[in-house]
């Protein structure tokens, strides 16, 4: 016990004391520069907007741009890591907020200054957190030429310069969304969401082969289908959209279901109803959400029997607004000398009640 209390306090706390105030002083000493050098940054920063801005505006003539490319970099430290990571955030910032020729000219700017080759050797750094900065790099300004470079990692084994390298590809090359269809593992929820995200920034045409996309057993990949299938209002797989509420997944019965309203398949009817009994109450409530935007008069009788015999009373508030939105007589009617539903029709018209 004294050999513990003579290391503790004659070795371990001093050390760990030496330690706590090293690394305080070094903290300390890292902001201090920072603050120091925080002007020079913000001009050497103004000079590339400045510079970005001039040769955006004016006509390029190959030899008066050699020459103010060439006093441009005297003027800063190209060699310096955090000015080339500076300047081509700058580039980012000017490439999203411009189109056609003059964003164009962001990557004549970006490859004159050796950028290219900057982000290139980020892929190539073994370290995951530099391989995806320059995936983004390239991904950020249109840079189509880097997809070479990219390509070899779209099958890595790590999961997250996997995913950031199929991101990037997708956004620069457009026939890439095409061999989605293909993928063997799960696409992740936050995957799809870039990929949607894609689609829209760059207008990318709907893949050719999205009818096959739904009839994959990668579940994910029909979910990611049946996703941008609504996106591009694509009513031509209807019956294969319906097809999927007898699936077994119920994730996938459920993304179904959110593509037949949204898509506005009202021969889904039918099929809706006859899945309604068989389902949990979460599916179920997905289901009278679809009803209540696709339904007309032929599912009022539907409606009137679920309200009555619903134990569950999500389930009956959603059915009674489902029947308030295609027939408000007829809800009038259900609810009459009954409470429960009197209350619900009363909240479903009027939601602060």
């Amino acid at each position: 016990m004294d050999l513990i209390t003579n290391y503790l306090q004659y070795y371990i706390i001093p050390f760990l004391l030496f330690s706590t105030l090293l690394l305080t002083i070094f903290l300390l000493l890292k902001r201090i520069r920072y603050e120091h050098n925080k002007p020079r940054r913000e001009a050497i920063s103004n000079k590339a907007e400045t510079f970005l801005t001039e040769i955006i505006l004016s006509d390029r003539n190959d030899k008066k741009f050699r020459t103010k490319l060439s006093l441009f970099k005297q003027k800063i430290p190209l060699h310096k890591t955090w000015c080339k990571e500076m300047i081509i955030n700058d580039m980012i910032r000017f490439k999203h907020s411009l189109k056609g020729k003059a964003a164009e000219q962001i990557n004549v700017f970006y490859q004159a200054l050796n950028l290219d080759k900057y982000s290139a050797r980020l892929i190539r750094d073994f370290r995951s957190f530099y391989k995806c900065e320059g995936f983004y790099h390239f991904q950020a300004l249109d840079y189509k030429k880097g997809s070479a470079l990219i390509k070899p990692y779209l099958r890595h084994p790590n999961i997250v310069i996997r995913s950031n390298a199929n991101m990037a590809y997708i956004s620069l090359s457009e026939n890439h969304m095409e061999s989605l269809k293909e993928q063997s593992s799960a696409i992740s929820h936050l995957n799809m969401i870039k990929i949607m995200d894609v689609l829209h920034e760059k207008k990318i045409a709907i893949p050719k082969n999205i009818d096959e996309w739904i009839e994959t057993e990668n579940k994910s990949v029909t979910k990611l289908g049946l996703k941008i299938m609504v996106y591009y209002n694509y009513r031509k797989q209807a019956k294969g959209i319906i097809a999927l509420l007898y699936n077994d997944d119920d994730t996938l019965k459920k993304e179904a279901i959110i593509a037949i309203r949204e898509l506005f398949l009202t021969e889904a009817k039918t099929d809706l109803i006859q899945l309604f009994n068989k389902v949990s109450p979460d599916i179920q409530l997905e289901i009278l959400e679809t009803l209540m935007v696709i339904g007309d008069e032929s599912i009022v009788p539907f409606l009137e029997n679920t309200i009555r015999k619903a134990t569950n009373k999500d389930v009956k508030l959603k059915a009674v607004a489902c029947l308030n939105e295609i027939d408000k007589t007829e809800l009038d009617l259900v609810a009459t000398n009954d409470f429960d539903i009197t209350k619900m029709t009363k909240h479903v018209r009027e939601i602060y009640l």
